[in-house]
């Protein structure tokens, strides 16, 4: 079981006529039970920085395979959680991304499988070692 465990969650809001996230939001689950926005600096814990980039490329590929397909999103809303080691090597992922379409669309599980597959080969979740255990899901919301 890991020792470390890393939480994220973030929305992105899409347009109509440009399907690319127009508005984009990162928050992180502090030790003290607080979500906090993250605004990226110099002072960001490095390893801090390299889960977002994890989770921002897994919503950077959702976002252009869904625009490649014709799947006209609305908003997602993503949960991120990242499990580590004692010593900081990461053991598990675990992504939930919730769809919302433009109205009157409609999405088959196919298309949301495709999606999953898709996110699992961006270039920051391919280059992690093949004894982590990753978990993508992709579904519409409720």
């Amino acid at each position: 079981m890991s020792a470390l465990t890393f939480s994220f969650r973030l929305c992105s809001l899409h347009g109509i006529t440009d399907p690319v996230s127009q508005e984009l939001t990162v928050e992180f689950l502090t030790p003290e039970g607080t979500w906090q926005p993250q605004l990226p600096t110099l002072s960001t814990p490095g390893f801090r920085l390299y889960l977002l980039s994890l989770l921002l490329c897994q919503h950077h590929y959702l976002v252009a395979n869904a625009q490649e397909k014709g799947i006209p999103l609305a908003q997602v809303d993503g949960t991120f959680t990242v499990g580590a080691s004692a010593s900081w090597i990461i053991e598990t992922i675990a992504g939930d991304f919730q769809l919302q379409l433009q109205p009157g669309a409609a999405l088959e599980r196919k298309e949301m499988d495709f999606l999953e597959r898709r996110m699992k080969a961006c270039p920051v979740s391919r280059n992690l070692p093949e004894s982590v255990l990753k978990t993508i899901t992709v579904n519409l919301a409720p």
